[in-house]
């Protein structure tokens, strides 16, 4: 591929563009001119502002059918674009994460939460009942438990005490 400056530079582009500056100035100097004059300039003016306004409305159709067409173009290539990256890797090498979050105003988000109707599905989602029945069987069974052997013990004592006051001894069982 030529270079594009270069092509710029070569003479028959230098008189090319030379030519179009002499013919626009050319042109320039001929439209002033023919405005002053006194019956040709009021309509060379007319018609002048009325090709303007044409020239306007053509331009103006024609770039929305465009700027249309350039943005479902511009939506395919990003999608493409984006189906080939791996967002997680290219945010994990690139996006400072920890200053993100210490911007995070986690006051503001806590206001936005139901921490009522939280609690509620926190409730609702604990057996509380079974829980009460689990603690009281086991404190229920310990305190038997607690209770049977202090009457074994209390029993023994009576007996030892009995044994004694007859004159029983304990070998002989």
């Amino acid at each position: 591929m030529p270079n594009p400056i270069g092509l710029l530079r070569h003479p028959l582009v230098t008189v090319a563009a030379g030519a179009g500056a002499v013919a626009a100035e050319g042109a320039s100097t001929v439209y002033r001119t023919a405005t002053r004059l006194p019956f040709v300039g009021e309509r060379l003016t007319r018609g002048v502002t009325a090709l303007s306004r044409r020239g306007d409305a053509v331009i103006n159709a024609g770039v929305d059918p465009l700027r249309a067409l350039l943005t479902t173009i511009a939506v395919q290539i990003v999608g493409q674009v984006l189906a080939e990256l791996d967002l997680t890797a290219l945010v994990r090498d690139n996006v400072d994460v920890n200053a993100i979050a210490r911007e995070v105003d986690i006051d503001a988000i806590i206001d936005r939460i139901d921490l009522i109707g939280l609690a509620d599905v926190v409730i609702d989602g604990v057996d509380l009942p079974a829980i009460i029945r689990q603690s009281t069987t086991s404190v229920t069974a310990e305190v038997m438990t607690d209770v049977r052997s202090q009457g074994e013990r209390a029993d023994d004592l009576v007996t030892g005490i009995v044994d004694r006051m007859l004159g029983r001894t304990r070998d002989g069982l």
